[in-house]
Formats: C-alpha cells, structure tokens, sequence
C-alpha cells in the first residue's frame, strides 16, 4: 500500500498520515520533516542557489524512500516531486479543508502541541499569513493535481469524511 497526502497547510494531513502508519503498520514519510533535515527555513528566499541545494536534498530523500520502501504513507505539498511520488502512489488523498478551519487548528497546534522544534512560537504565528496566501497559490495547484490524478484520488472536504475513511481503512485494503 502506497499512499499520498496533499492538503494546504493545517488540513490534518500529518494527523492522518501517522493514523494510516499505525492502522497499516506502515512506513510515514512527512516532506516538511525533510525541509527541515535539510535547513530549508534557514535559507533567505533570494538564496536561490542555497534553496536549490536544499531542494537537492529532499529530492534524494525521496527517491531513496520510494526505492526503499513498498509500502508507504507520504504526506505534504513539494510542488516539484509530487508528480514521482504520484507515479509510485496507489492512492493519493487530498484533503480540502476550508480556511477559517485550517487557521483555528493551526493557532491550537501552536499553543497545545510541540509543531516543529525548529520555529519559534512567533515564527509559527507569523507562518498563519502564509497559510492564507498558500491557500489561493498551493490550493490551485494542488486541485489541478488531484483532477490529473482523478483515477486514484479520493478528496475529503470534511473531517467526517476523514475519519470514516480511516475507520474503514483495513490492512493492505481502501
């Protein structure tokens, strides 16, 4: 079983990703993870050769996990290997979660939960505008994405949905 998360930010694509791992004891690969492992948030924006050596390292993380791996959960939006990761992917999930409820769950992750180690509480306030502007920018893309992939997509608008995937959801079955 080989499964692809996409969903713009505060979604829940990791809470369902790490679900999907347990319940299939499958491997979980979260893409922010890398971006981190490779010092992404500590290259300027302008750095376009310091960013194109970070994209260099989540490109190898990947193709290693896809080589290593045959079965598999990916979670996360990296415009320029999702299509790898789709081609090797049994099923892709989009899960399309409106705004305001994306932002309320972003703010309650800042506050009761530990989100990446690497940001400060401020940096994390500060990421809910690029949260707003990913939405019209990634959620576009990502769309696209999902209806080039029609065959093996399923999009989840709500959190029932989400969960009642999950609670069907059996070893090696969808």
């Amino acid at each position: 079983m080989k499964i692809c998360i996409i969903g713009n930010c505060g979604s829940g694509k990791s809470t369902l990703a790490k679900n999907i791992s347990l319940k299939l004891s499958i491997t979980y690969l979260e893409l922010d993870r890398l971006w981190f492992e490779a010092d992404g948030h500590k290259v300027p924006r302008s750095d376009t050769t310091g960013r194109d050596q970070v994209r260099e390292k989540i490109r190898i993380r990947i193709e290693t996990f896809l080589h290593e791996h045959d079965s598999w959960v990916i979670e996360g939006w990296q415009a320029r290997f999702q299509e790898s990761i789709a081609a090797a992917a049994d099923h892709i999930i989009f899960i399309d979660i409106p705004l305001p409820r994306r932002i309320y769950n972003h703010l309650k992750r800042i506050f009761l939960t530990a989100r990446h180690s690497e940001l400060s509480t401020w940096d994390d306030l500060k990421f809910t505008k690029e949260i707003i502007k990913r939405t019209y920018t990634h959620g576009k893309d990502m769309r696209a994405f999902a209806q080039l992939h029609s065959d093996k997509t399923k999009i989840f608008t709500t959190y029932k949905e989400v969960n009642d995937y999950l609670n069907k959801l059996k070893h090696h079955s969808i």
